[in-house]
């Protein structure tokens, strides 16, 4: 990829004297984030609309500001995956929702690249900060406004004339003052713990980028860490001891010599494997320090009826479906919930993606996901003496 790739193009700062890509960048990572708060709001149908209208004008600006997509720029990993469920259409055991999920997943993949190609780094942080610190305030103020106001669970505006709501789509609770656990305006408590942990990431990215002031690190990170807790997501928790580690061991790999840095390497990974390996054969006792059950909250039963599903085409799967619909027979019954409703997703990436998209669609996603660790750690060491400044492209 060149290196401008990532940087607003001559034609973008002649065009416009404050482009509006920044800001259209900021409303998408929003309903992205924060898309089941719109649609609890509005409705499916209206959400629909909206959501096709900001990608529509997502495009005019990308055009008008003169930014352009170089082929080079697509990832051809993520491309393949994205191809695969596209063309699942054709082996699909329900075709026609397949196809309207490939559609759904080939318009929020072009609007992530039209991003990635429009903003260089340092706006895509700040856009992507600015997206999930507003959740996580309109999180805590519908929290506050229904425990202090309604004192009663809030269930989404379009299902008020409903004649009975499933407890499990209550959109908010209203347990902030009881010490949780909170849902937000995306209505679910580990999303919402994810965006605050992806927030508190945002904010030292930014902080050792000198873009932070002190007031601002301490505000967000006070509020990011308040969320964490109040949500009580273990997934979450998590992962936030596991980035908390790799910082640890970058850390020390910046203050050691060069020549030790090969072995405090080393040491991380045969501790990281180490504990792993502890972690799965202490299974019980790692849920129980968590507050969950051994079956992961039921997850186990989940997962052992999708692979049984999945024997039955191991190779390219059932077809892409995204989210579990529940009109299809399949789904409606697969596993019930205790208040009655189906269940809607694996919990479980891999294991969904062995299901929708076979062996070869869940070999592309482990392919991913090693590739980014791989080239992300390569990158972090690569810059490790580099001051956080240097390392972006000029806004």
């Amino acid at each position: 990829m060149p290196p401008n790739a990532h940087t607003p193009t001559v034609a973008a700062v002649r065009g416009s004297r404050r482009p509006l890509l920044p800001a259209v960048g900021t409303w998408a990572f929003f309903l992205t984030f924060s898309g089941q708060g719109v649609r609890n709001l509005v409705g499916w149908w209206a959400f629909g609309l909206i959501a096709a209208l900001s990608g529509v004008v997502l495009l005019l600006i990308f055009l008008h500001e003169g930014h352009r997509v170089p082929w080079r720029a697509l990832p051809p990993v993520t491309s393949a995956y994205v191809g695969v469920c596209v063309l699942s259409i054709i082996w699909s055991k329900y075709p026609g929702d397949t196809a309207l999920a490939a559609l759904l997943m080939v318009a929020t993949s072009a609007a992530g690249v039209l991003l990635a190609c429009g903003l260089s780094l340092r706006q895509m942080t700040d856009a992507l900060s600015r997206a999930l610190e507003a959740t996580l305030v309109l999180s805590l103020l519908l929290e506050a406004g229904v425990a202090l106001f309604l004192r009663h669970p809030l269930i989404p505006l379009y299902m008020r004339d409903w004649e009975e709501v499933p407890i499990s789509y209550y959109w908010v609770n209203g347990d902030l003052f009881n010490g949780g656990p909170i849902q937000g305006i995306v209505g679910n408590r580990n999303p919402l713990a994810f965006i605050a942990l992806l927030t508190l990431l945002c904010v030292a990215v930014r902080w050792a980028d000198r873009r932070v002031s002190p007031l601002g690190l301490v505000t967000w990170t006070a509020v990011s860490l308040l969320v964490l807790v109040l949500t009580g997501s273990a997934t979450v928790s998590v992962a936030l001891v596991i980035c908390g580690a790799v910082c640890l061991v970058l850390w020390l790999v910046r203050r050691v010599p060069p020549r030790f840095r090969p072995a405090v390497l080393i040491m991380a990974a045969s501790v990281g494997v180490a504990l792993v390996a502890a972690a799965i054969g202490l299974h019980s006792q790692v849920t129980a320090v968590l507050g969950r059950s051994s079956d992961m909250s039921g997850r186990w039963e989940i997962w052992q009826r999708v692979l049984e599903l999945w024997e039955e085409h191991t190779i390219l799967g059932w077809g892409w479906i995204m989210y579990w619909v529940p009109w299809l027979p399949i789904f409606a019954t697969l596993v019930v919930r205790p208040d009655g409703t189906p269940t809607m997703s694996a919990h479980n990436a891999y294991i969904e993606a062995l299901f929708q998209t076979g062996v070869v669609g869940a070999t592309l996603v482990v392919v991913l996901v090693l590739l980014l660790l791989v080239r992300s750690f390569r990158l972090a060491l690569r810059n490790i003496d580099s001051d956080a400044r240097c390392c972006c492209p000029p806004c």
